[in-house]
């Protein structure tokens, strides 16, 4: 197993380990510039050092990077506590127009109060879920406060997508994506929208979902949209939100890990690095991730398949849908004379842009 991810594993986990923890961190061969590396590529640099903290492990690391983690950890914090504000406000606005909605992910995590410090959590755009009878209004709505809309290419304003394009607004911090549907593919009988509207709690203001629901979401969106389910790749930003929930609601992985497929290769993937808090934790199928997917892991292989079946969809999603829409609507049509030039390059295979949204 890697080192350097079990270290850092053992940082962010719940269990009693200072004792042995601070030996391993005391060593002499203990890298710290590693340490921000690593910890950072696996999108954790802040959550692991505020559990440095919350275990009483700071006085181990050296002064200048300590400083360091301490002024970006601040910068973390000051910025979430800035978009929960645009959360709350973004909240108060959708029920004053009578618009059903959830935020969803980072957000709804930092909300319901999972975290001990604002500083641990990476957060990246503001998601918020409503019915699809909404969506327009939703829309039209931010647009009318001055956001505005990134739809900065001819196929992405005719895409089908799980979230219409990004809202921005010159004066908010965060880009708000509005979402009809949580995940990439329809997955019978898991996250259905009218459950999660219908079970949904208020916590100062605003709509977030349930525990359990938060729990699905984040690992189908790992295994689902990420595609952890087919890559088998530990997901260390999702594991440490899932231990966060699992700390407030001890009966949560119980009650989740024979739901689904993919709950049940979230647990084993996670099971290589942290301790699962399921009865049955001893029963998970670990033996073909040990002995095959974490070295396809190591090598750097998974990553590449990653972003080849990225590029792929892209392709797909461009090529298929893009087709329909030229025979079908001479909006889109007229759309694609007046972009020639981006339609091009799209074809020849510079879609940067795209992937990046």
């Amino acid at each position: 197993m890697n080192k350097s991810k079990t270290i850092i594993a053992q940082i962010l986990s719940f269990e009693p380990n200072e004792t042995e923890l601070r030996a391993e961190l005391n060593s002499k061969t203990m890298d710290w510039d590693w340490f921000v590396i690593a910890s950072s590529q696996l999108g954790v640099m802040t959550s692991a050092y505020c559990r440095l903290e919350q275990k009483g492990l700071l006085d181990l690391v050296p002064r200048d990077l300590n400083s360091y983690l301490s002024d970006i950890t601040q910068i973390n914090r000051n910025r979430n506590e800035t978009l929960l504000r645009q959360v709350k406000e973004l909240s108060v606005l959708f029920d004053a127009h009578n618009i059903p909605h959830v935020f969803i992910k980072g957000c709804a995590l930092m909300v319901s109060g999972y975290f001990k410090d604002f500083g641990e959590r990476l957060i990246g755009d503001i998601d918020v879920l409503v019915e699809t009878s909404n969506l327009y209004k939703a829309e039209q709505l931010l647009l009318s406060v001055e956001y505005v809309s990134l739809k900065n290419s001819v196929f992405g304003k005719y895409k089908t997508h799980r979230h219409i394009p990004r809202l921005v607004h010159k004066d908010r911090l965060g880009a708000v994506e509005i979402h009809s549907k949580i995940l990439r593919k329809k997955v019978s009988n898991l996250l259905d929208l009218q459950e999660i509207l219908a079970n949904r709690i208020t916590i100062n203001q605003v709509y977030v979902p349930d525990a359990k629901t938060n729990l699905d979401v984040l690992i189908l969106n790992n295994q689902v949209n990420d595609f952890g389910y087919l890559l088998k790749f530990t997901n260390f930003k999702s594991c440490y939100d899932s231990l966060v929930l699992e700390q407030q609601h001890k009966n949560l992985t119980n009650s989740n890990y024979k739901t689904s497929k993919y709950h049940q290769v979230f647990y084993n993937l996670k099971a290589l690095y942290f301790k699962n808090l399921a009865e049955d934790s001893s029963k998970l199928k670990t033996i073909i991730v040990n002995n095959f997917y974490k070295h396809i892991n190591q090598n750097g292989i998974v990553k590449r398949i990653h972003t080849l079946i990225v590029k792929i969809n892209i392709g797909l999603i461009t090529s298929m849908s893009g087709l329909r829409l030229f025979v079908k609507s001479k909006h889109f049509r007229a759309d694609v004379w007046n972009h020639k030039s981006e339609v091009i390059k799209l074809f020849m295979g510079d879609s940067k842009s795209e992937e990046s949204n």
